[in-house]
């Protein structure tokens, strides 16, 4: 991506030689963003179009994708911002920071973010087809609870299906599930035969938080009846009297997240008989007074809540703002830091780090136990199923998250800074991408609590530590090993791979409403999951291209993301001064 490194000539010999690679590298990185987008609605996640079919190895390519994209990507931007820096000094790198990744933020800010909520607000609201295939009730207790198949639901509990059991995707018991779908009746069956009205979420949770949060006033009366705690606590220190508060925003986002359908005045009057059980049983706030809890059905938003819970940064943070475009927000925060750090180090004396610490394989004996210490904060703490660094597209950045990135990016910066690092540490680069390959599935399955790992690892921490330990060297190891092979394979100036590498910026930012779109289109129509993945990237592909031709590489908007670009003259005696000329 030529807008993101600059197309600068290096000070440095061998990087200039590496450059174009090392580019083509992080394209390819942003470009496998597109395919894992796309292969989202043929998986159990919770994205906003879920397709008719299915394909649990798609799910797979999604998490071995993902727990190394981004790493590779801050890697090597932090490489190319050293080499920024080193060549035109802390202001021409802010200044070229600024241009080539600032604004288009801004600019997309107004245009490919609310055109991507537009288009996932259409999404949502698309009926399916009449070839739609109908949800199988049958598959687990968690599907029946939701969908209200009370027969289902029985028959799950007659062959000994956990009653209070956490599902693993989203994280709910049952009985959380009959609460969030309004199945009344299911909620009955599961207090009848004995489901604990008291038992967490993977949140902690109780199940009457939930009825508290959308509105589910029949639940909550059954949840009282059978003893429910009107004080319970979740991680976040909300009682259910608490859930009241949460705004249209956030009970939105909610409600998307696990595909729930909500109309959010029906939410507010069911709230508002929930309330009036809940105070008449002397329920109580965990994170304000009793006056300070709205009476109604008209919940204070979460803003107003006493400082201390922090419920202001937690939004700030959760709410997706700048959806896919949340690395280019990372980045201004990791430049950032970066022009401090330079600053600082004016001023205080510099240790000589030993360049076999960076410069050689041996770099992985403290990048992996650092990276630990970040990797071991993700999906709440190991409490949560997952693989690879957590999302975070908000306002403001989880600080786990951020930390994450900017060891990668570090890292980048101080190779930069030793001539020949990044050709050694790509040496060897089968036997890293064997290794990494051979730490996929013991990984996956320690990251996704498979039942089977916990008989042979039967501590809970010591099951988060392992899983920690293999995301952060499988990370380690795969950008070692691309980074070796983009070597091998692309070195030197090529036209087809230079040209990719300069769209890529382009066809990153304005793919997902296209995606998106594209999978709405796909959803009902009988055909193998792999087919329709292949088609969509495929022609979402072309399209950008085509757009990417036409509109912007010798547009303004191309000098803005990649600066500015010539026509090569035809060959021949067309070439003449003046002549025709087409684009590389």
């Amino acid at each position: 991506m030529t807008g993101l490194t600059g197309e600068l000539r290096p000070g440095l010999e061998s990087v200039d030689a590496r450059r174009h690679d090392l580019d083509a590298l992080r394209a390819f990185a942003m470009l496998l963003g597109i395919v894992l987008h796309a292969a989202l609605s043929f998986v159990d996640f919770p994205w906003v179009v879920q397709d008719q079919s299915r394909e649990p190895a798609l799910g797979l390519l999604v998490l071995v994708i993902h727990g190394f994209r981004m790493p590779v990507f801050f890697l090597l931007s932090g490489f190319f911002t050293a080499m920024l820096w080193r060549r035109y000094g802390l202001g021409g790198l802010l200044g070229h920071r600024a241009k080539r990744i600032a604004l288009p933020l801004a600019l997309a800010c107004v245009t490919i973010v609310p055109a991507t909520w537009v288009v996932m607000g259409w999404a949502e609201s698309a009926p399916p087809s009449s070839g739609a295939t109908e949800v199988d009730t049958g598959k687990d207790i968690w599907t029946a609870a939701a969908y209200g198949d009370v027969d289902a639901l029985r028959r799950h509990v007659e062959t000994g299906a956990p009653l209070d059991g956490v599902e693993p995707l989203y994280g709910h018991s049952p009985l959380g599930w009959a609460v969030l779908g309004g199945q009344d009746a299911a909620v009955d069956v599961l207090l009848g035969v004995g489901a604990d009205p008291h038992a967490p979420d993977r949140d902690h949770n109780a199940a009457l938080h939930t009825p508290a949060d959308v509105g589910r006033a029949g639940a909550a009366r059954r949840l009282l009846e059978a003893g429910a705690d009107v004080d319970a606590r979740n991680v976040h220190g909300e009682t259910p009297l608490d859930s009241l508060r949460h705004d249209r925003g956030t009970t939105e986002l909610i409600a998307g997240a696990l595909r729930l359908p909500v109309d959010f005045d029906a939410v507010a009057a069911g709230r508002d008989r929930v309330g009036q059980m809940l105070r008449a049983r002397g329920a109580t706030s965990g994170l304000a007074g009793p006056q300070e809890i709205p009476d109604g059905g008209d919940p204070a938003p979460r803003e107003s809540r006493d400082a201390s819970s922090g419920g202001l940064v937690s939004t700030l943070m959760e709410i997706p703002f700048f959806q896919h475009l949340w690395f280019l927000w990372f980045l201004c925060w990791l430049v950032g830091g970066y022009a401090l750090a330079v600053v600082v180090s004016r001023r205080v004396p510099r240790a000589r780090v030993p360049s076999a610490l960076i410069a050689t394989p041996l770099c992985l004996l403290w990048l992996v136990p650092l990276t630990l210490t970040t990797q071991w904060a993700m999906h709440g703490g190991g409490t949560l199923p997952g693989f690879g660094p957590d999302d975070s597209a908000g306002l403001l950045p989880m600080p786990h998250v951020l930390a994450h990135y900017a060891i990668f990016f570090g890292f980048g910066a101080l190779v930069y800074g030793r001539p020949g690092a990044i050709d050694r540490l790509g040496r060897g680069w089968w036997l890293h991408l064997s290794l990494a390959s051979l730490l996929v599935a013991p990984t996956l399955a320690l990251s996704l609590h498979a039942p089977d790992v916990r008989d042979v690892v039967a501590g809970e921490g010591t099951r988060h530590l392992l899983a920690s330990l293999g995301e952060a060297l499988y990370a380690w190891l795969m950008i070692f090993g691309l980074v070796g092979l983009c070597r091998r394979l692309l070195s030197g100036e090529r036209p087809a791979v230079r040209y990719v590498s300069d769209s890529s910026y382009w066809l990153y930012l304005v793919h997902l409403p296209l995606i998106i779109a594209g999978q709405v289109l796909l959803r009902n129509v009988d055909m193998p999951a792999m087919m329709k993945l292949t088609l969509l990237v495929v022609g979402a592909s072309a399209i950008l291209l085509l757009s990417y031709r036409l509109f912007v590489r010798y547009t303004w908007i191309g000098r803005l993301l990649n600066g500015p670009r010539t026509r090569r003259p035809l060959p021949g005696p067309a070439a003449a001064p003046g002549g025709l000329s087409v684009s590389r």
